[in-house]
C-alpha cells in the first residue's frame, strides 16, 4: 500500500475505535454527572418540604393546641433546635402555649377574666361580666397580635319578700275582792283559802306570748290547757310562776295555738289576800280576755287518820349515820286507793313532821329505796303536805317521822282526793 493510503486508513481505523470506546464512555460519565445533579435537586426539594413542614405543625400546634391553668400557677417549658422559652401564668383563668421552632419563637397567650359584681338593693340584683382574649399569630417573620375585650352588664329583678313582725301588747284590768272565787292553791283541800280569778285566752294567730302581772299584791299566775278544776289544781297545768317578773309579780312564757282553749288562773302567794292587778300580754296579735266562773266536775272526799309517836315507837336513822342518841320515831301506815286521781296527804301537830311515800316496801336500812316523794313543811306550820297523782288502785306506805331527833307527840294525818283512802298501821 501507499504510504498515504495506510495513513488514510489508520486514521479512519483509530476513529472508529475512539466512536466505540470513547463516546459510550463519555456518554456513561455524562449520565453520572446528570443524576448527581438530579439527586442534588431531589436532597434540596426534600429540604425545602422539612423545613416547610416545620413551619406548618409549628402554625398548626399554635392554632390548635391550649395548656389551661386554673386558680393554681402552672408552668409550660417547650424546647425545639436551638431555642428555649419557659413561661410561667398564674390568673383566674388562663392559658399559655409556647412553641419553638428553628430560630424564630412563636409565643400565643390567651388569658380570660371573669368577674361579677351582685348589688342587691331591696328588688334588683345587677351582675357584670367582663370577658377579654388576646390572639397572636405568628407566620416566619410576621406577626399580627390581635386584642377583643367584651363587656356585658346584666340587672334582673329579684321577688322581695318584706317580713315585718310587730310585738303587739294587750292589757287586762281587774280585781280579787271578797266575792271572788275561792280554791286550795297549794293543795287538794276541803275548805278554800285563796281567791282567784280564771279568764279565758282567746289567740287569734299562734305564736309566743308571754304574760305579766302588776299589782301591790304578790300574784301567783297559773297557764292551763282546756280546763281548770279548783278541786285540783295540778291537772292540765302548762306554766306556772311566781316571782318571775320581779317586784313579786309572775311573768308567763307559752307557745300559744289558735283554736285551742287556755285559761289564766290569776291568785296570790299568800291565803285571804284581795286587790287589783294589770296583766299586759305581748306577742304577735292581741290576746281576748274574758273572765269566767268555774266550777269543779268532781268531789272532793276527805279521810283522817290520827295517832301519836311515843317510847314504843320504833326508831331508824332517817339521814346521814346515827349515833345511838340521834334516832327518829317514826310510824309507818299502809294507805289504799280505790279510786285513780289527785291526792293530797298532810299532817297536823304541834310536832315539826317529816312525811314520806313508799311503793313496793320501806326498808329503814336503805330509807331512799322505793320513795316516791317527801316534804318537810308545804302544809305549813312545820307540816308537810304531799301532793300525787296516782293511776292505779293499790297500796302504798306512808310514813310519819320528824324533821328533829328524839322528838315525840301526837299527829293526824287528813287526805284529799276524788276517793277515800284506808289507813292500815303497819308499825308503830
Amino acid at each position: 500500500m501507499k504510504p498515504t493510503l495506510k495513513i488514510i486508513l489508520t486514521l479512519i481505523l483509530i476513529t472508529i475505535i475512539v466512536g466505540v470506546i470513547v463516546v459510550p464512555l463519555v456518554l456513561h460519565f455524562s449520565q453520572l454527572n446528570k443524576d448527581d445533579v438530579l439527586s442534588d435537586q431531589m436532597i434540596t426539594q426534600q429540604s425545602t418540604s422539612s423545613i416547610l413542614s416545620t413551619r406548618f405543625s409549628v402554625l398548626t400546634n399554635t392554632a390548635n393546641n391550649t395548656v389551661t391553668s386554673v386558680t393554681k400557677p402552672s408552668t409550660i417549658t417547650t424546647t425545639a433546635i436551638k431555642n428555649t422559652t419557659k413561661i410561667s401564668t398564674v390568673a383566674t383563668r388562663s392559658s399559655t402555649k409556647t412553641t419553638t421552632g428553628m430560630i424564630n419563637t412563636t409565643k400565643i397567650s390567651t388569658i380570660t377574666i371573669q368577674s361579677s359584681t351582685t348589688t342587691t338593693t331591696s328588688m334588683q340584683n345587677t351582675t357584670t361580666m367582663t370577658q377579654s382574649s388576646t390572639t397572636t399569630t405568628t407566620d416566619l417573620k410576621n406577626t399580627t397580635k390581635i386584642s377583643t375585650a367584651t363587656t356585658q352588664t346584666s340587672t334582673s329583678t329579684i321577688p322581695t319578700r318584706t317580713v315585718t313582725s310587730s310585738i303587739v301588747k294587750t292589757q287586762y284590768s281587774s280585781a280579787l275582792t271578797i266575792n271572788s272565787q275561792m280554791y286550795c292553791r297549794t293543795s287538794v283541800c276541803s275548805t278554800p283559802n285563796t281567791y282567784f280569778q280564771a279568764i279565758q285566752l282567746n289567740v287569734s294567730i299562734s305564736g309566743t306570748y308571754t304574760f305579766v302581772s302588776n299589782s301591790s299584791m304578790d300574784t301567783y299566775g297559773y297557764l292551763y290547757y282546756n280546763t281548770f278544776d279548783p278541786n285540783y289544781p295540778p291537772v292540765n297545768i302548762i306554766i306556772l310562776d311566781d316571782d318571775g317578773d320581779g317586784a313579786r309579780q309572775f311573768q308567763l312564757t307559752a307557745h300559744l295555738q289558735i283554736s285551742t282553749r287556755y285559761i289564766l288562773v290569776v291568785t296570790t302567794f299568800y291565803q285571804d289576800i284581795t286587790g287589783s292587778f294589770t296583766i299586759t300580754a305581748t306577742g304577735m296579735a292581741p290576746i281576748g280576755f274574758s273572765s269566767i266562773n268555774v266550777s269543779s266536775n268532781s268531789s272532793v272526799v276527805q279521810s283522817q287518820y290520827s295517832s301519836a309517836l311515843n317510847s314504843d315507837s320504833t326508831t331508824y336513822c332517817r339521814i346521814g349515820n346515827c349515833s345511838s342518841s340521834q334516832y327518829y320515831y317514826y310510824s309507818a301506815i299502809l294507805i289504799y286507793f280505790n279510786t285513780t286521781g289527785y291526792y293530797t296527804i298532810s299532817s297536823q301537830s304541834n310536832i315539826d313532821t317529816y312525811g314520806y311515800i313508799y311503793f313496793n316496801g320501806f326498808n329503814t336500812s336503805v330509807p331512799s329505796l322505793n320513795m316516791i316523794l317527801d316534804n318537810d313543811q308545804n302544809g305549813g306550820n312545820n307540816q308537810f303536805s304531799l301532793d300525787f297523782h296516782t293511776n292505779i288502785i293499790g297500796t302504798f306506805i306512808l310514813v310519819v317521822t320528824t324533821y328533829s331527833p328524839n322528838v315525840l307527840g301526837a299527829f293526824s294525818v287528813i287526805s284529799y282526793g276524788p276517793g277515800p283512802i284506808q289507813f292500815i298501821i303497819q308499825q308503830q
